[in-house]
């Protein structure tokens, strides 16, 4: 069972959930018999789909994959599981799984937590019951013994080999991409767009299909949890594994003929081109071939998430060739102290350059943006909104954040010295008793600037709620402006002018689909 959000895409994104089906096709690879149930792209209510496919058949074995944002959401497809399946061995993975096993057995009905990478420990599973051997004492897994404690068996994070064969085994000609795409060109609304070039720009962005090619991100920044993930689930520090130049131009091919109708293809690796980078130019090189040579079609793009300090000319120019139209930059802010902050002081340098080079090569940078850290002073807050803003009319796309999300195994989750500023959130089981308080924000220390930054989600939030009725689905690269339009006031009320509302205001107008302006620009003079 793939991790659920029912808020469409607010939490994870809206595609198939690509570790799942990459499990599924590793056991399925051994004879298996797995099935997939997704609970983000199913024909009516989950809790009723889940319920068919369960009460279908008998099953040994029920995981699920949990995620910090969509934790609750997840418990409550598990204990329907449970209780429709009371026989059945349930494990659970996933991040909040490998960071905190002791609150998947304190809140789920879960037999075993997986640590870090399933395929080892759910292929050990499977074995298990097939020679109809005890279940205990499996390496990469947490047990709880009769008097409550933990029994925490670490594993090895996969090798290169061991990756290469687990991702070559994802069965994309079972991914039901084609479902996710409807759904999304509904929501995008993409008839409707006034021009050809528009309906295009949102096919390209729609018709996308997700590939992995790396295990995890080194860089170890302190908002960051998946950085540990591996680490965690080893008990060291995990080697980095991923596809070689030639592996992943094998893949590519392969989707490319699974599903014809892609026109992206995503790196969904948290980081796709490092510093010392001996792939990203074969890489490219070979992409441009295979298009020369008919193996991939012309128009086919790709998007990425790079460090901008591995980024050269040389390697923009080479993407740009390769037909890679976005490149996503993990920018986090604009200010030194708060990328100080965050451990990523050294990029502040390469900032400007590299963005400037990206657009000034027809390529569009994705700005991941945090606009305030615990130690943000007002100054941080409002250069970032005003670079954010600043970069944004240039041709940046922008996803911004107000604070920094404790998830859990980030750095700043565990620091102690953070505990008094970090606000809670109830959650609630739906048909059980069980309830927690879950860390939900981290909020800036300076009390004036927590304030600053709490009165702009608060405005964000009216001004969100007076769009969404008018529009179906609005991206991040409108979401971002209106959240630069509900820090500009608030801001101005301290004394520092970030931007002209009325200007950032007509800079959204514009950019919504023509269909629905009038009713937007008065939502917008509402809020």
């Amino acid at each position: 069972m793939g991790p659920y959000d029912p808020h469409c895409g607010e939490y994870t994104f809206l595609a198939p959930p690509l570790g799942v089906w990459r499990l599924a096709g590793v056991l399925a690879e051994r004879g298996v018999d797995v099935k997939v149930f997704d609970p983000n792209c199913c024909v009516g209510p989950p809790e009723r789909a889940l319920e068919k496919e369960i009460l279908r058949d008998t099953w040994d074995v029920i995981g699920v994959s949990t995620t910090g944002m969509t934790l609750k959401f997840d418990l409550e497809l598990a204990h329907l599981a449970r209780r429709l399946a009371p026989k059945a061995f349930m494990v659970a993975g996933g991040m909040e799984a490998t960071f905190r096993p002791e609150l998947m057995f304190d809140l789920g009905p879960f037999d075993r937590v997986i640590l870090g990478e399933g395929e080892r420990p759910l292929l050990e599973i499977a074995e298990r019951l097939r020679s109809q051997q005890p279940l205990g004492g499996i390496v990469g897994t947490v047990e709880r013994r009769a008097d409550g404690t933990l029994l925490r068996l670490p594993q090895m994070a996969m090798t290169h080999d061991e990756l290469r064969a687990a991702i070559f085994c994802t069965p994309y000609e079972s991914m039901p991409y084609e479902a996710y795409w409807d759904r999304l060109e509904a929501a995008y609304r993409v008839g409707g767009l006034p021009t050809k070039a528009a309906r295009e720009a949102a096919l390209a962005e729609i018709r996308s299909v997700r590939l992995i090619t790396l295990n995890y991100c080194p860089m170890g920044c302190t908002f960051c949890s998946s950085t540990n993930f591996l680490h965690e689930a080893q008990g060291t520090v995990a080697s980095i594994a991923r596809l070689d130049a030639e592996e992943c131009l094998t893949m590519i091919k392969r989707i490319v003929a699974t599903h014809p109708r892609v026109r992206t293809i995503i790196f969904q690796d948290d980081i796709f081109v490092f510093s010392k980078d001996r792939r990203v130019l074969p890489l490219c090189e070979g992409i441009v071939a295979a298009k020369e040579a008919g193996e991939l079609p012309k128009h086919l793009q790709f998007i990425s998430t790079n460090r901008i300090d591995a980024m050269t000319e040389e390697r923009l120019s080479a993407m740009r060739r390769a037909g890679f139209r976005v490149l996503g930059f993990g920018i986090e802010n604009f200010s030194r102290n708060v990328l100080n902050e965050f451990n990523k002081g050294q990029i502040h340098r390469h900032i400007e350059p590299m963005l400037s080079a990206t657009l000034q090569l027809g390529i569009t940078p994705f700005l991941d943006l945090i606009l305030s850290s615990p130690r943000a002073t007002l100054e941080d807050v409002a250069e970032t909104l005003s670079e954010a803003y600043r970069w944004l009319r240039q041709g940046c796309e922008i996803g911004m954040y107000p604070y920094v999300i404790p998830f859990s195994g980030a750095a700043f989750a565990r620091d102690p010295t953070l505990r008094p500023h970090t606000e809670y959130a109830h959650r609630h089981v739906e048909g059980t008793d069980i309830e927690w308080q879950q860390a939900a924000k981290i909020l800036p220390i300076d009390p004036v600037v927590r304030e600053v930054i709490l009165q702009i989600e608060r405005n964000f939030e009216a001004m969100l709620a007076e769009l969404q009725p008018r529009a179906a689905h609005l991206p991040s690269r409108l979401r971002s402006l209106v959240w630069i339009l509900a820090g500009v006031p608030v801001l101005a009320q301290h004394g520092i002018i970030v931007a002209s509302e009325q200007e950032v205001r007509a800079e959204l107008e514009s950019r919504l689909p023509q269909v629905r302006r009038a009713t937007a620009a008065r939502a917008v003079a509402m809020a």
